[in-house]
């Protein structure tokens, strides 16, 4: 039994210092040369798009700051902290005054006109419109000032998210950038579809740079669930106008051919690699244990290594900016991601679980974003094959067969055209998952 108990104890030692060694190992290695590449593949921003940066206008969309102090106030506003200690000192935390704002008025909104304006989902803004012509006269009267700020925001070149802690510039009030489809539809309602049609162009076109310039995901989003609103919002009026009806200059911009930013991931990836990296250096309390020849034996060092972590993290978001990346977005072919992940069990985890862990928990999340990017560039591929439809198509065929022609000769990619509704509805195939695999449109009236 002592022999036995004698030879547990020997592997027993044994086994630990094989842990230990590895653990060394593991700690004192050096990032791999593609690691070193991925990081500074994602902190080398892309150079600024022309124009003005939006975030100021948006984040301060809904108070009445003049164009020439966005700026300066944008600044003093975001710096201040979102949350101080309760006056009443029991420990809890309370959102501070606006202080930056003081003399700006607060042109929100009521709840009432809330409900009135348009949102995703409604349909048919038009129709909502028109069924209370009053109403939305009242709406777009007392919300006038609101409106014209964010028809304002398309006069700005690009979106860029603030230096420093970057989380907060996921709060700015982008809803309200909303409500102009429904100032569109009311110009339509009202017959003005001249004014409809720019609105409707432009602010497509708006959200299509704002949201392909963006260093944040969520103004990726914004910006792509935004233009295809414009877009519905514009096939919709169409389909009531003639084709001989001139359509505003401002739509072949719009709806041009995609360029490789348009479905592309990369600023917002490189802002969110930004984003994590500020937040781990608050976790770093003391870099000193960090970065010290003999470990701080806590947990938090034993099994997290900070450096090591943004290693893993930007080796493994670098794909969204990678010339492999770009090369199948400009031929729309469906990004995959997930088959570079690799396994947990390597040398590099073995003093950094935490970190491995986390990284490959995060990955997944990223690409569905790429998808309907990759979609978001795919409608307005399509929309602008129904604009040469409506301008170019010859009587003596039936639409169809001449817009799988265009498509066929024009498209990027594979993605196929389905019609449905005896004709009457072109639908689009998707990349991104989830229950809806077809985006469609109306088919709208084309050349007399």
């Amino acid at each position: 039994m002592r022999r036995v108990l004698k030879w547990l104890a020997w592997i027993l030692l044994f086994s630990l210092a094989i842990v230990v060694v590895l653990w060394l190992l593991s700690r004192y290695r050096e990032p791999s040369a593609t690691q070193t590449a991925a990081l500074a593949l994602m902190q080398n921003r892309s150079p600024l798009p022309p124009g003005e940066n939006a975030f100021p206008a948006i984040w301060l969309l809904d108070y009445d700051v003049p164009r020439d102090q966005l700026q300066a106030v944008a600044e003093a506003d975001y710096a201040q902290p979102t949350l101080v200690p309760s006056p009443n000192g029991d420990g809890t935390f309370v959102s501070p005054s606006r202080a930056a704002l003081a003399g700006f008025h607060h042109q929100k909104p009521s709840s009432e006109d809330v409900q009135l304006f348009c949102n995703g989902s409604d349909t048919d803004c038009v129709d909502k419109v028109r069924a209370d012509p009053e109403a939305y006269d009242g709406l777009i009267e007392r919300n006038r000032a609101l409106l014209d700020r964010v028809v304002a925001l398309q006069s700005y070149g690009y979106h860029r998210s603030p230096h420093g802690d970057p989380t907060q510039a996921a709060y700015a009030p982008v809803q309200y950038a909303g409500y102009d489809l429904t100032r569109v539809a009311w110009e339509f309602s009202r017959g003005n579809f001249d004014d409809a049609l720019t609105g409707a162009c432009d602010g497509a076109q708006a959200w299509r740079r704002l949201g392909a310039s963006s260093d944040l995901f969520l103004m990726r989003s914004v910006g792509t669930g935004y233009t295809e609103r414009y877009i519905r919002l514009l096939a919709r009026m169409l389909g009531e106008l003639p084709a001989s009806h001139a359509l505003p200059a401002s739509c072949a911009a719009a709806f041009a051919p995609p360029a490789v930013a348009d479905a592309s991931v990369c600023e917002a990836m490189r802002g969110e690699f930004s984003f994590t990296r500020h937040h781990i250096r608050q976790l770093v309390t003391d870099p000193e244990a960090i970065t010290s020849k003999i470990p701080d034996p806590s947990p938090r060092t034993l099994v997290w290594d900070p450096d090591k972590s943004l290693a893993i993290l930007a080796e493994g978001h670098s794909w969204a900016c990678s010339d492999t990346t770009a090369s199948a977005l400009e031929k729309d072919v469906r990004v995959d991601p997930g088959q570079n992940r690799k396994s947990l069990w390597r040398l590099e985890c073995v003093a950094n679980p935490t970190g491995c862990l986390l990284a490959d928990i995060a990955f997944p999340a990223y690409y569905h974003y790429q998808w309907k990017a990759q979609d978001h560039a795919a409608r307005l591929e399509l929309m602008g094959a129904l604009l040469w439809l409506r301008s170019n198509a010859s009587l003596d065929e039936p639409l169809e067969p001449q817009l799988k022609a265009h498509w066929q000769q024009h498209r990027r990619g594979i993605r196929e055209l389905r019609f449905g509704d005896d004709g009457l509805t072109v639908a689009l195939q998707l990349y991104a998952d989830g229950p809806e695999k077809w985006w469609s449109l109306p088919l709208f009236p084309a050349a007399e």
